[in-house]
């Protein structure tokens, strides 16, 4: 069991690096016409079907991935990894749901109200899936003083997962300059700047070495 959730962890983090990376080179427009939710072209793949950024108007940005075929709740249970775990190990105490498996959490989360049955909106709070991206993001954590935000969204056989205000951006001379987790993908930890285009729903975000394509969701 705790070789699946390091796996997942890992490939999360590894959505967050691409998308970390794509999201660094923008610019040209007001800071309004970014703010919103825009998926990155090109990563669909066994673990993950769509992954991006979320623009805030305060400044500050998340990253999101689907994470449905890692783990979802099924009528019988919890499904981590391809292995159901069966509801007799989902406890619900209050608005707090546990998947605790002969004494090992893993994971969990706190509802955000409006939930249905275990459907709907969560902070997730603990274990071992928690721990795993607290641990691997630990540095940034520390900087910004605060622990590890996680919203998990359930919808029927889809899931989502959410790292909230993870890193900040600001547009300054049409560039777009965005610092924060994106340093812990790169060597050097600096903020990154670059240039970018809307067209439509189409955000375009060019550096020096190559072009990436988000597409806003609605």
């Amino acid at each position: 069991m705790k070789k699946i959730v390091t796996s997942i962890a890992v490939c999360s983090l590894a959505v967050c690096a691409f998308v970390s990376c794509g999201s660094k080179s923008e610019s040209k427009k007001k800071s309004a016409d970014i703010v919103g939710k825009w998926a990155l072209s090109g990563v669909d793949n066994q673990e993950v079907e769509s992954a991006g950024l979320i623009f805030h108007e305060n400044g500050k940005g998340s990253m999101y991935e689907d994470a449905s075929s890692m783990f979802h709740f099924e009528d019988e249970g919890f499904s981590l990894g391809g292995s159901v775990i069966s509801n007799d190990y989902v406890k619900e105490e209050g608005d707090t749901v546990t998947v605790d498996v002969m004494g090992e959490q893993i994971l969990v989360m706190k509802k955000l109200g409006g939930n249905d049955g275990y459907y709907g909106k969560y902070t997730l709070e603990g274990g071992k899936l928690y721990d795993n991206f607290a641990d691997s993001m630990k540095e940034e954590t520390e900087k910004n003083g605060k622990p590890l935000d996680i919203t998990l969204n359930f919808e029927g056989p889809h899931s989502e997962l959410i790292f909230n205000n993870i890193f900040t951006y600001t547009i300054d001379d049409k560039k777009l300059n965005i610092s924060g987790s994106s340093a812990i993908f790169n060597s050097d930890g600096s903020a990154m700047s670059g240039d970018y285009t809307i067209k439509g729903d189409t955000l375009t975000i060019t550096d020096s070495k190559k072009t990436d394509t988000l597409t806003r969701v609605k």
